[in-house]
């Protein structure tokens, strides 16, 4: 397992007053990447440069607000290895010991020439070090998509301070642009985001919305119409 502490600042905050939850991705993606890091297996293939991470899928269960400098604690752990892909848990603790956020997290190594996924050796796959999953509700990596009903907005343009060092369109920033096309005032219990296909800088992004009962799903498709990402707001 590894752990780091972070700290709730003003740049972390929204206008509703809350954690934007992008901003709790972030700081869950700040522990993933230095577990990857020190990881013996992993850290190695990630620091030849030979390899990138994507990933595929991001489930956020939403529990409860961090305020204003708090203490927060985040913890990760892979709980599954299939050596093309692997399965890892994040939590964030507020500065009491409550649980704020939990996710599960679907990632795979790509090489970086060719964004080909690499299928680690047995041996390899063999030497990660795993723990048990945590508890909570695993939803299924796709998410469904109404067949009718949507409405298609105009279409927004990726922006070069949205991509990582990966070249693309972070995962987070995904949630940035969601989170604009939801009611401001929603209360997002659960967050769920399939990414199919990388945007990168200057791509047109085209959304569409399908409200449900107690949700929204959320496509984004390029120019051809093929759907790259898809996000669920559960309220």
């Amino acid at each position: 397992m590894t752990e780091i502490a972070r700290e709730t600042f003003y740049s972390h905050f929204g206008a509703d007053g809350k954690v934007r939850r992008s901003a709790l991705i972030d700081f869950m993606q700040d522990c993933c990447t230095i577990s990857r890091s020190e990881d013996c297996v992993i850290g190695p293939i990630m620091r030849s440069g030979e390899a990138l991470l994507y990933v595929a899928y991001r489930q956020v269960d939403l529990l409860s607000q961090p305020e204003y400098r708090e203490k927060l604690t985040v913890r990760t752990h892979l709980f599954e290895s299939r050596r093309v892909y692997g399965k890892r848990s994040t939590v964030i603790l507020g500065a009491d010991g409550r649980l704020c956020a939990r996710s599960y997290l679907v990632s795979t190594l790509v090489y970086a020439d060719t964004r080909r996924p690499i299928n680690l050796p047995k041996d390899k796959n063999d030497a990660l070090i795993l723990a048990p999953a945590i508890e909570m509700e695993y939803t299924p990596r796709k998410i469904d998509i109404p067949g009718s009903g949507g409405t298609h907005l105009p279409p927004f343009t990726a922006l070069g301070c949205q991509a990582d060092t990966n070249g693309h369109i972070n995962n987070a920033r995904y949630v940035d642009l969601g989170d604009e096309l939801i009611p401001r005032d929603a209360e997002v219990k659960q967050l769920r985001c399939e990414y199919k296909a990388s945007f990168m800088p200057s791509d047109r992004i085209y959304p569409a919305v399908y409200e449900k009962d107690s949700s929204t799903v959320i496509t984004l498709s390029d120019d051809a119409g093929n759907i790259c990402s898809v996000l669920e707001y559960i309220f």
